[in-house]
């Protein structure tokens, strides 16, 4: 008989605040897994591999000092100390032409495979996949960033040879008008015009969700068809869902939004992404674009007229956090992806929105006079979209974009609100620093911030840079519909807020 329900577990609360890891595949093991192997390629004498954890060239925060630090027993390694830059330059140069061979990618990802079953980073089967998915970009990540030869011997040589400047610090531009006077925010009067706002996030729908696999097996994601029977001690992934590590049948995301019309209605929707499951070993571009068109004629259907406003998320591209800045071109660029979001939200977005989403993922429009609404793609602050090792200096030209659609509905005396997925705080350090200096100038201005990714409810507050103790703005962080890991699913009336546009 069909359980209709979640089963029964312990499912972990949605409020407080509180340190959320990342919830991708591996991606803090996965990314030290393709930083060794690639500089076991190169230098395959090395001993970099086994240097201490302290040594981990990229940090989780994004700054280069570790790798700097790191740079004398490279020296010491290899015995590079009478190595000519001359010389530096055209080993660089061979092991990059070297590394673009279809044989030598190969052999990458065969290294690969072996290290990921060895530190035992995920099952045999899903070490295969993945590194099998994820190879061919992160080869040409490396022989673009890491192991250029200005790059590689401007950090093992110094700054005469060539210039080291992975993740190193940058700023945006900001308008020479002055800064008006902060304005204390004032709630509205009573009568005052409000517009009633759906806030959906991280819904992670899974095409092969099957009721009554094992919840719990080995692999990241479980209660599907290749999860296998539980064992006879313990209950099969539920109907609706499960309080493990899974994501959601189409049917529970039917019943939310189908449950969402007694609690309108509603005069826009923001839906800041992650429509795809976390079976990220295993996806095709095909995967993501059916997850894409499926989800979006969903929310079509059951929210009827009610404008939508989506943001890209994680997860939406294949492999997962690879989201290249538009100078990458052809089959490895993002533009499979922008051109079917364009297809798929043309409804809801007008020309100049759909322009700006085919060439970087994100957009600005008003909704209605006096508010600006901003979508911001924040997969170009993310610490683990591999791509920025190329170039993290404001990709795609986005935050500058930014600063002049904000200058510009300050100079209307319009107020604006700020979607996107990945939230500022958990970016790369320099774009979240020039996001806050952003958000200082502009805080009469900006009226809300709305993010997701995490999967609890939580907020994140802006201070004054000056004192760090007056409050500039609040971003808010929804709940995600699925239950990944462990977590209560959203019901339908906590989606729901009266935001005020004035």
């Amino acid at each position: 008989m069909p359980r209709h329900g979640v089963s029964s577990g312990q499912g972990r609360p949605r409020s407080g605040r509180e340190q959320t890891p990342d919830r991708s595949l591996g991606a803090p093991s996965l990314r030290l897994l393709w930083m060794g192997l690639a500089l076991a390629l190169a230098l395959p004498d090395s001993q970099v591999l086994w240097t201490p954890a302290g040594a981990h060239p990229l940090p989780a925060q994004g700054h280069p000092a570790k790798f700097i630090r790191l740079a004398p027993q490279l020296r010491e390694a290899f015995s590079w100390w009478n190595l000519t830059c001359p010389a530096c330059k055209g080993l660089f140069t061979a092991i990059d032409i070297r590394l673009r061979h279809e044989d030598s990618v190969a052999r990458v990802g065969s290294m690969a495979i072996k290290m990921c079953t060895l530190l035992k980073i995920a099952p045999p089967a899903v070490c295969q996949s993945a590194v099998q998915l994820f190879q061919d970009d992160m080869v040409e990540v490396w022989t673009r960033s890491v192991l250029s030869p200005s790059e590689a011997c401007g950090l093992l040589l110094g700054s005469s040879c060539g210039h080291w400047d992975i993740f190193s610090s940058w700023n945006i531009s900001l308008p020479a008008v002055p800064k008006p006077s902060p304005q204390p925010p004032v709630p509205p009067a009573p009568g005052s015009p409000v517009s009633r706002v759906l806030f959906l996030t991280d819904l992670h729908w899974d095409h092969d969700y099957l009721e009554g696999t094992d919840p719990d097996c080995e692999n990241p994601l479980c209660c599907r068809q290749d999860s296998g029977p539980p064992p006879a001690s313990r209950p099969g992934a539920g109907y609706w869902g499960e309080y493990s590590k899974c994501d959601l049948p189409l049917r529970t995301l039917e019943s939310l939004l189908r449950g969402l019309g007694p609690a309108g209605p509603f005069d826009m929707v923001y839906w800041t992404g992650d429509i795809p499951a976390h079976n990220i070993w295993q996806q095709s571009r095909q995967d993501q674009l059916r997850a894409l068109t499926t989800v979006t004629d969903l929310v079509r259907k059951f929210l009827g007229p009610v404008p939508v406003y989506p943001a890209v998320g994680n997860h939406e591209s294949t492999p997962v956090n690879g989201f290249p800045p538009p100078f990458i071109e052809g089959n490895q660029s993002s533009h499979w992806l922008y051109e079917a979001m364009a297809k798929a939200w043309e409804p809801w977005l007008p020309a100049e929105a759909l322009r700006t989403l085919r060439i970087g993922g994100y957009y600005a429009l008003s909704p209605r006079p006096g508010l600006r609404l901003i979508s911001l793609n924040m997969n170009f602050c993310s610490r683990e979209n591999f791509w920025l090792l190329i170039n993290s200096t404001d990709p795609a030209g986005q935050l500058q974009w930014l600063v002049g659609e904000l200058q510009a509905s300050e100079d209307r005396g319009d107020k604006v609100h700020i979607i996107g997925h990945i939230p500022p705080g958990h970016c790369l350090k320099s774009w979240s620093w020039n996001y806050y200096r952003i958000v200082e100038r502009y805080e009469n201005t900006l009226a809300g911030q709305f993010f997701g990714h995490t999967h609890v409810d939580e907020f994140e507050v802006f201070y004054d840079e000056e004192t760090l103790s007056r409050p500039l703005s609040v971003a808010f962080l929804a709940p995600s519909a699925t239950t990944y890991i462990s977590l209560n699913p959203v019901s339908p009336p906590s989606l729901q807020g009266t935001v005020s546009t004035k």
